[in-house]
């Protein structure tokens, strides 16, 4: 789920998204002029079994225990002008597995043109 708030939003499918999260084509729709908008959301995850956290599936190997549920809040700003948007996203993530002591932060910056 996500929102935007701004002005002279496109008809379009808002920001670029941090992977993993759902998949979806970068479309934008160009605006005569300027345009912004701030967005914000929240995405859910049930995760049966991950490799990179639990280790190889058919012989021994270092892993951790896997959190199964995850989540990830994420808000940024967008500027759009004509044809170019730039765009900053903030990702707040819930543990991925127990040996974590805090959630992860990060962020992306995202430059994209139509053409």
């Amino acid at each position: 789920m996500s929102f935007r708030l701004g002005e002279d939003l496109g008809d379009d499918y808002g920001p670029p998204r941090v992977r993993p999260a759902l998949s979806g084509p970068g479309f934008f729709k160009d605006v005569d002029g300027f345009s912004w908008y701030v967005f914000g959301g929240i995405a859910g995850r049930a995760v049966a079994r991950d490799l990179f956290v639990e280790g190889n599936t058919f012989k021994d190997s270092a892993g951790v225990k896997l959190v199964p549920f995850q989540l990830d809040l994420q808000a940024g700003v967008a500027i759009q002008i004509g044809r170019v948007e730039l765009a900053f996203t903030h990702v707040i993530r819930s543990l991925q597995h127990t040996k974590q002591d805090r959630w992860s932060r990060f962020g992306s910056i995202n430059l994209r043109t139509r053409f």
